[in-house]
């Protein structure tokens, strides 16, 4: 993802570019609410955003590797959760 974005940055191609930036939109977000939002309200708004290639980049770069967490967690509480559903239907099943 980052060096499609490096690339797709400097060859500035719109719709490569929103394809990248859609992708990584969920680890985006997830970045922008719980690090960015706060950094900005400690230290205030730098005002230097970058829009070239090497911003992109990272973006994409950070927003791929938040969604892959967020999947490897999705998927470890559905294994959680399913490793301990015949041990719950067990202790809900009446004993006559």
């Amino acid at each position: 993802m980052a060096a499609a974005g490096l690339v797709t940055g400097a060859h500035a191609s719109s719709d490569a570019e929103l394809l990248l930036f859609r992708l990584s939109q969920p680890g985006l977000n997830v970045l922008y609410v719980f690090v960015l939002m706060p950094l900005t309200a400690l230290f205030g708004d730098p005002g230097g955003g970058t829009g070239d290639a090497g911003g992109l980049a990272l973006a994409c770069g950070l927003g791929a590797a938040v969604n892959v967490l967020l999947v490897r967690a999705i998927v470890c509480a559905a294994r959680a959760v399913a490793a301990d559903l015949p041990a719950c239907r067990k202790r809900r099943t009446p004993t006559l």
